[in-house]
C-alpha cells in the first residue's frame, strides 16, 4: 500500500505533462510559420482559430475565377516543354518543380478548394503527389478527390500517395506500443493516447492502412497494381518529393494510369 502514493504523484505528473505538451500543439497552430503568406500571417493575427478554416475556403472560393484562369495558364506553360507535375493539398511543404496546389494562404501556385473537383481537362496532367492530405477529407471526399486524379491524369501518369499509416500504429499498439509507436510518439503515457492522436487531431476524420487506400484507389479507377513504397521509392518521372520529417510515420503507394 506504501507504493500507491509513488504510483498517483508518477502519474499526476505523467498527466501534467501530456497536458502541457497538448497546450503547447495548439499554440503551434496558432503561430505563423516562415512559409505562412501575407495573407495567412494577417489572418493568425485578426481571425479567431476557431474561424479560420472557413475563412480560408471563403476566400479560395471567392477567387474561383481567377484560379480557373490560371489553370489554363499553367497548362499552356507545359504543353511543349517539362512534364506537368501536381501536388495537391500542399499546405506548407511547397515543392520545387511541382504545380502546388491549396487553400489560399499557402505557398502555392494554384488555390483551388478541392471540393470543386480539379480545374483540368481530362488526361492532362503527367504526374500527381499527395502527401497527408487524405486523411483531412471525409471518406466521400476522398473517393472524389482520387476520382478527380484519375480523371485528369495521362495514361500512363503516376499517382503516388501518402498518408498516416495507422495500420502499423494500430499492428503497435497491440503489441503493446512498441515498434511504430515508440518510434513515432515516443513518451506519450499510454499508447492509446497515441491512437487518439492519430485518429482525433489535427483535423484527421479519415484513417488507412495499405488496404484500405489500396481498395480506394482501385475503386477511382487505377486498375494497374497499386505498390506500397519505401520513403524516395518512386515510379515518378523525377524523384520523389516526400517529405523528409514525415518519413517515419507515413504511408506511401503508387499507381499508375492505365494506358
Amino acid at each position: 500500500m506504501a507504493e500507491r502514493p509513488t504510483i498517483a504523484r508518477r502519474a499526476d505528473e505523467q498527466l501534467a505533462n501530456y497536458l502541457r505538451f497538448i497546450t503547447e500543439q495548439q499554440h503551434a497552430q496558432k503561430r505563423t510559420k516562415s512559409t505562412d503568406s501575407a495573407l495567412r500571417r494577417l489572418a493568425k493575427h485578426a481571425v479567431p482559430v476557431q474561424f479560420r478554416g472557413k475563412a480560408r475556403f471563403l476566400v479560395t472560393d471567392a477567387l474561383t475565377p481567377l484560379a480557373r484562369a490560371r489553370a489554363r495558364q499553367l497548362l499552356r506553360e507545359h504543353a511543349t516543354g517539362e512534364d506537368f507535375l501536381l501536388h495537391i493539398g500542399s499546405g506548407g511543404e511547397h515543392k520545387e518543380g511541382w504545380v502546388n496546389l491549396d487553400l489560399a494562404g499557402d505557398p502555392v501556385e494554384l488555390p483551388w478548394n478541392l471540393k470543386r473537383g480539379l480545374p483540368f481537362p481530362d488526361a492532362t496532367v503527367d504526374a500527381i503527389f499527395s502527401e497527408h492530405l487524405l486523411e483531412h477529407i471525409p471518406l466521400p471526399g476522398v473517393a472524389q478527390t482520387l476520382a478527380e486524379c484519375h480523371r485528369v491524369l495521362k495514361p500512363g501518369g503516376t499517382m503516388r500517395v501518402g498518408v498516416p499509416d495507422a495500420g502499423q500504429l494500430l499492428e503497435s499498439y497491440a503489441r503493446g506500443g512498441t515498434g511504430f509507436i515508440e518510434h513515432t510518439r515516443p513518451d506519450r503515457p499510454t499508447s492509446m493516447l497515441a491512437v487518439q492522436e492519430l485518429f482525433y487531431w489535427y483535423g484527421h476524420c479519415t484513417m488507412f492502412d495499405e488496404e484500405t487506400l489500396g481498395w480506394l484507389l482501385a475503386a477511382a479507377g487505377f486498375t494497374e497494381p497499386v505498390k506500397r513504397c519505401e520513403p524516395l521509392e518512386t515510379r515518378l518521372p523525377v524523384p520523389a518529393p516526400d517529405t523528409e520529417r514525415r518519413w517515419a510515420e507515413t504511408l506511401y503507394m503508387e499507381t499508375i494510369r492505365p494506358t
